[in-house]
């Protein structure tokens, strides 16, 4: 890379997770998805500890999404980081990470092939809003008992915006 390339490289502002999350909530709602936001899972709603496996109370999803049946998280990341959305695998029927599309590192490559491994689809948002498809989630079956939790929340947090 010349003194002048990496020069422009440094000047680029990526954006911030929250700026990601409303380009992807706008995209999502073009689509005819309904979603929100931060939606907060904890104990209260379901068992979070027995579904992660972890020794976790509460989890947060970046981007939670309802179309249809069809129950989609979207972790948002300041980087191609792989493991996080991993811990949705058992919420959501499709589950992805997005990052910025400017944002590039010499792991990359091993990210990209553990999202393909583990079904976890790969958003680049660019920093004029441009959504960038890398790769494509692998569905999967939830309990229908989370599916109609997690549906019937995103619904009220829907409800209590307007």
């Amino acid at each position: 890379m010349t003194k002048e390339a990496s020069s422009i490289k440094k000047k680029v502002k990526l954006l911030s997770e929250r700026e990601i999350a409303r380009v992807l909530i706008y995209h999502l709602e073009k689509l005819g998805y309904q979603a929100v936001t931060e939606l907060v899972l904890n104990e209260a709603h379901l068992n979070i500890k027995k579904i992660t496996g972890k020794d976790l109370t509460k989890v947060r999803i970046d981007v939670a999404a309802i179309k249809g049946d069809i129950i989609t998280f979207i972790e948002v990341e300041n980087g191609f980081w792989a493991t996080h959305p991993l811990l949705y695998r058992n919420f959501a029927q499709r589950v992805f990470l997005a990052y910025p599309a400017e944002y590039s590192t010499p792991t990359d490559a091993e990210q990209l092939q553990l999202a393909k491994s583990e079904g976890i689809g790969v958003i680049k948002v660019s920093t004029i809003g441009t959504l960038l498809p890398v790769l494509d989630p692998v569905d999967i079956e939830i309990s229908p008992y989370i599916k109609n939790v997690i549906k019937s929340l995103i619904q009220k947090r829907l409800q209590n915006m307007k």
